[in-house]
């Protein structure tokens, strides 16, 4: 279903948990996360997923993280509907489109329903800024400052040549 989060019950989450447990191997992490609801959604045509994470370790099974008031948190992500939207991007731009979390320490006196905000906020910051021409501006910038250097490379490179066929050597 599109535009809502799904959530897990309580009662889902507990058997995931002592599954994770059960199926504990050495060496491996004794923590981790349960995604504890997610949805799709659509902004000015582009596709998004939130999801909301519980943190979990063995000792004190779910349990806050850090100082934060919740074991919760939320992310976003692009589903695979968006994949040749990101891919298309260049690295520099895309490292985090579409790609945001509630784990930090000025997310830690938030409730989960003000994280999910935040992950709306973000996700809708990140389509506009493509949409309305922020990224390709940025990209038009690099574009330019690479330019600068090839004709800087250029003008080495004759001036190279220059003194090659003049016979003057490096150090005369």
């Amino acid at each position: 279903m599109e535009g809502k989060l799904i959530f897990k019950t309580e009662e889902e989450m507990q058997k995931e948990l002592q599954e994770r447990i059960d199926n504990y191997k050495s060496g491996y992490s004794r923590d981790g996360y349960v995604v504890r609801a997610s949805g799709k959604f659509n902004y000015r045509g582009i596709l998004y997923l939130i999801n909301v994470l519980r943190y979990y370790n063995h000792t004190n099974r779910f349990t806050p993280m850090g100082q934060s008031i919740s074991d919760s948190f939320a992310n976003v992500e692009y589903p695979d509907e968006t994949k040749l939207i990101v891919d298309i991007i260049p690295n520099d731009y895309s490292y985090e489109f579409l790609y945001h979390d509630t784990n930090h320490a000025y997310n830690e006196n938030q409730t989960v329903e003000e994280k999910i905000k935040e992950c709306h906020k973000l996700a809708k910051e990140d389509i506009d800024s493509l949409l309305d021409g922020k990224i390709s501006k940025e990209i038009d910038k690099g574009i330019q400052k690479l330019q600068e250097v090839k004709d800087n490379l250029n003008k080495k490179i004759k001036e190279f040549a220059l003194h090659e066929n003049t016979g003057v050597k490096n150090g005369d």
